[in-house]
């Protein structure tokens, strides 16, 4: 027993040495690692802040520089101003966009090395500075060529405009509708080409249109009642003179041309009528054949005054006194009639035979 309980003492003497934790190794370890990430993680921000601050620094002093280079010196002026700088440069980031480029790539940089080393920051800085120094230059060169372009682009359209006017540039076909003047003289001319062919059908057709669009037309209406007289439709030339006369009574052409279709149909009333309205106009055809028409129809006070017209027109004529005193003579104005007959023996343009008539109409009228 004696032994038992020596052997018992011994173990718990033994007990508390071997049951100690050494802990004063491990606590040492575990601070020295959480001050290293601590003070990397300082130095890279510390380390990107100052390099954040230097580049804008350096901004403002490289914009500030440049504007001054360039305004002094024409020769960079002119440099920078030639398409071929635009063309290097290329697409060129705004003076807006360039410092977000520069912050995500910081970023990017920051994210990718959480845990760097010491050589890790020392490239990551050398990369920082490398992009800044590229970024710098592009900004410095980004608003003077933003004033080259606009200064080319107002050179360009300048120029682009005196071509214009010096060299036509493009021929456009356009299509403008006709006015009824334009119209009307485009039908006529066909018209008259249709006639000298000889297409008469076709040129009386456009005859008629021309005077759908402009009724008071008189060429167009005195030429389709010529062609339709010219066939003998009577009818249609009468009615479409008639139309012309209604729209103008004092056309002496259109009437004398209607008279005229009437006594071809053997109508003297009816070309009498048509030329009693103007029986005071100047006109010798027109008097001539209202005089005519008046003796055929015996309306004999309309015919000496046509003849007193002619005379009025051309006192000197034979003719017209040998023709008043005819009318004299069949009116039974017998008196009136030889004193006409006198005076018209004594013009000279009085041909043999008439004269010999109006010889023995004095001897028989005389005895």
């Amino acid at each position: 027993m004696s032994v038992i309980n020596q052997m018992l003492k011994d173990l718990d003497q033994r007990a508390p040495e071997q049951g100690q934790i050494p802990t004063t190794a491990t606590l040492p370890n575990k601070s020295s690692n959480l001050r290293v990430i601590l003070i990397t993680l300082i130095v890279l921000l510390s380390l990107n802040g100052l390099g954040f601050y230097i580049w804008h620094l350096q901004e403002r002093v490289s914009k500030s520089e440049l504007k001054q280079t360039v305004s002094a010196d024409p020769v960079l002026t002119k440099q920078v101003l030639e398409p071929k700088s635009i063309e290097q440069v290329g697409l060129i980031p705004t003076d807006n966009e360039l410092p977000v480029i520069a912050l995500s790539a910081l970023q990017k940089t920051t994210e990718e090395k959480s845990t760097p080393s010491k050589s890790q920051i020392i490239a990551v800085s050398e990369s920082v500075t490398e992009k800044k120094v590229a970024i710098e230059q592009v900004v410095s060169v980004a608003p003077v060529i933003s004033d080259i372009v606009k200064a080319n682009k107002t050179i360009l359209i300048a120029e682009d405009g005196d071509d214009e006017k010096s060299t036509p540039t493009k021929m456009t076909v356009s299509r403008r509708q006709l006015t009824a003047a334009e119209l009307v003289a485009q039908k006529l001319s066909r018209a008259e080409k249709a006639v000298n062919s000889n297409e008469i059908t076709k040129a009386e057709q456009l005859f008629e249109e021309v005077l759908i669009i402009e009724p008071t037309h008189k060429e167009a209406r005195k030429k389709l009642a010529a062609l339709w007289f010219g066939r003998k439709s009577y009818q249609q030339a009468l009615n479409v003179l008639s139309q012309g006369i209604a729209l103008d009574k004092e056309d002496s052409e259109l009437r004398l041309l209607k008279a005229r279709i009437f006594i071809k149909q053997g109508r003297p009333l009816g070309a009498f009528k048509t030329l009693a309205p103007l029986k005071s106009i100047e006109n010798s055809e027109y008097q001539l054949m209202l005089a005519n028409v008046a003796m055929q129809v015996e309306q004999y006070a309309n015919a000496i005054m046509a003849y007193k017209v002619l005379i009025k027109m051309q006192p000197f004529s034979g003719r017209w006194h040998l023709g008043l005193a005819i009318v004299y003579d069949k009116d039974s104005q017998f008196d009136e009639a030889i004193n006409e007959y006198k005076l018209a023996l004594t013009q000279a343009d009085l041909s043999d035979s008439s004269a010999q008539f109006a010889l023995q109409r004095v001897q028989a009228l005389g005895e």
